[in-house]
């Protein structure tokens, strides 16, 4: 038996004084009602929420595959807002909901196609070794890693894009910015702190891995660039690796007493 149930029973056997009771019950069992209505709307109101986010996401990531397309086909300084939005089915007014410029779409563009991969990279830099030959490995393990990344494909196509629009737009200072720059500041850590243990001379960190980046690109970078260099056999990287951390250590290595 329910409590409802059971205080309608008390009801019949007390008379008039438990009617009161009864009234007072059914008011309580209306406001619990009204409560879980309450709660059901809120509820609802959640999903609604969770809907419209998931929603917007799956907007913004089609206006970010449209626009790769696009950029692929025509080039970045061919490609507008209007054509855009145009292939993507809806106004400009909707697409600038989401991006400000076709300049913040190329960067979300590139963050999507090699994001994830160059912050794996430099998370390689995070070894804080006192081992000589450990940051040298930990070094040749990056060198090698970094060469692969940015000389694919998509990653060169980022790059001849870039340096053609570079005075055309603000493209190549926001990527700068948000890019390399990003990265190299984290070198510049690793060599740091390798110049701290000993391991290094000391000297300018930053300019230090920019140089150990030019070294190691050296070989390879203008060539692929220009597709000149069509393939990277893995042994012929490697083997640039070693020549190019040789060079590095000639410069940098701590003189031992």
């Amino acid at each position: 038996m329910t409590f409802n149930e059971r205080q309608a029973k008390l009801g019949e056997n007390t008379g008039r004084k438990c009617c009161s009771r009864k009234k007072s019950n059914s008011l309580r069992g209306n406001q619990a009602g009204r409560g879980r209505g309450h709660n059901g709307d809120h509820g609802s109101a959640t999903q609604t929420k969770i809907y419209m986010r998931k929603k917007s996401e799956e907007r913004r990531q089609a206006i970010i595959d449209v626009a790769a397309e696009l950029f692929n086909e025509i080039g970045f300084d061919r490609a507008s807002m209007a054509e855009i939005s145009a292939r993507l089915g809806g106004s400009k007014a909707t697409l600038y909901n989401y991006f400000s410029s076709k300049e913040e779409i190329f960067l979300a563009v590139m963050k999507q196609q090699a994001g994830m991969q160059f912050e794996s990279l430099f998370a390689i830099l995070a070894e804080d070794s006192k081992d000589p030959e450990q940051v040298r490995t930990t070094l040749k393990v990056f060198a090698n890693k970094y060469l692969h990344l940015v000389l694919s494909p998509e990653v060169i196509a980022v790059r001849r894009l870039l340096y053609y629009n570079a005075e055309r737009s603000e493209l190549g200072c926001l990527y700068y910015e948000n890019g390399p720059r990003r990265g190299w500041l984290a070198i510049a850590d690793f060599m740091k702190r390798a110049m701290e243990k000993g391991i290094f001379r000391e000297a300018d960190s930053w300019l230090a891995g920019i140089q150990f980046r030019v070294l190691i690109e050296a070989e390879w970078a203008e060539g692929r660039i220009l597709n000149v260099i069509t393939s990277l056999p893995p042994a012929k990287v490697k083997e640039s690796v070693e020549r190019a951390l040789d060079a590095f250590y000639r410069i940098y290595a701590a003189e031992k007493n």
